[in-house]
């Protein structure tokens, strides 16, 4: 099979399982990711019973482009050079908004997490669902994040996970940076391999930083 069958082949796998409310692993430009239907809550409920998570952990999206913010009521423009300078990529920010999201699962207190990851397939996939995926590292809560899909066979319950992607991940080695973006303050959440000094700098005074 060439490469670009089968690369259409598991994308249109993927989307069909995501369609029917199914858990999925796919490659991110970090790690391998564990994907669901963001709004749909059983699935929602059997990605926490699958990572063991605890249900206060509100879960991180994927979106395709930071345009995608603004359907969530989200005004970008402030810290819009952040998003030029490391979207796609290896930046969460956690940000307030009114949308209707599932409350303690992807919402906590009105805050989500979003990111645009720097891999072709997740952004394709995200565009042929036509919704936001979970973003959450295919693994237990508190174990190591993988880029080896027999590691992730062989650390999961794959009767939740209905399709694993047999695409490889990107380069990134390690998980992302998050940050949390309050009215006039920003603070760093977890450190990765966009540095908190660089946001700053693009940033400025617009922001108080902790």
């Amino acid at each position: 099979m060439d490469s670009l069958k089968k690369y259409n082949q598991e994308l249109n796998e993927a989307t069909n399982f995501l369609n029917k409310g199914e858990i999925i692993a796919i490659p991110t430009d970090t790690y391998f990711g564990l994907a669901c239907d963001a709004f749909n809550q059983q699935s929602l409920e059997n990605l926490f019973k699958l990572k063991q998570r605890n249900a206060d952990k509100p879960l991180p999206l994927l979106i395709s482009d930071k345009k995608d913010l603004l359907g969530f009521g989200i005004d970008f423009s402030n810290f819009q050079p952040i998003l030029d300078a490391f979207w796609p990529g290896p930046l969460t920010i956690v940000i307030k908004t009114d949308h209707n999201f599932i409350n303690g699962m992807v919402k906590d207190l009105g805050y989500v997490g979003f990111r645009v990851p720097n891999h072709n397939f997740t952004i394709d996939l995200i565009n042929n669902f036509g919704s936001p995926l979970t973003g959450t590292s295919a693994n237990l809560s508190g174990e190591p994040e993988t880029k080896d899909i027999n590691v992730l066979k062989d650390s999961l319950d794959l009767n939740y996970i209905k399709k694993i992607v047999n695409i490889s991940c990107g380069n990134e080695e390690s998980a992302s940076t998050v940050i949390k973006i309050l009215k006039n303050k920003i603070k760093l959440l977890r450190d990765g391999p966009v540095k908190y000094e660089q946001i700053i700098n693009l940033l400025g005074n617009k922001y108080e930083y902790e």
